[in-house]
């Protein structure tokens, strides 16, 4: 069902989630928008309404990402909006860190964070 005029003008410049709501509903409190998606499928079809309702940062549940790693590459070469991943409760697996390395190479030309992983107890 597509978003209506007043409910893109809403959500205009914002910040959303996409993942299971039980995991990640408690940011509804912190003024982000939190849509609920449990497939890979799912969360591309909630990612594109949102792109076009002029969401500007969108995360996206890391084992959803896992599931569908082009929901990442296919808003690379947009300006807006910024697609990147959020953990969920079980923690992350890098693939955040990885994506946000990536962009950075792309943006600046050279690897700031490294491409080694820190080490544990530091």
């Amino acid at each position: 069902m597509p978003r209506s005029d007043a409910m893109s003008a809403q959500r205009a410049g914002t910040i959303a989630i996409v993942g299971p709501r039980d995991v990640y509903g408690g940011f509804r409190g912190l003024g982000l928008i939190v849509e609920d998606a449990d497939s890979a499928a799912e969360a591309e079809r909630i990612v594109g309404e949102l792109a076009r309702a002029g969401v500007a940062l969108i995360f996206i549940a890391e084992p959803l990402v896992r599931e569908r790693p082009e929901l990442l590459e296919r808003f690379r070469r947009e300006i807006r909006p910024v697609v990147s991943v959020i953990p969920n409760h079980q923690g992350g697996t890098g693939a955040m860190r990885r994506h946000v390395r990536r962009l950075i190479e792309r943006a600046v030309g050279i690897d700031l964070l490294g491409r080694e992983e820190p080490a544990k107890g530091r």
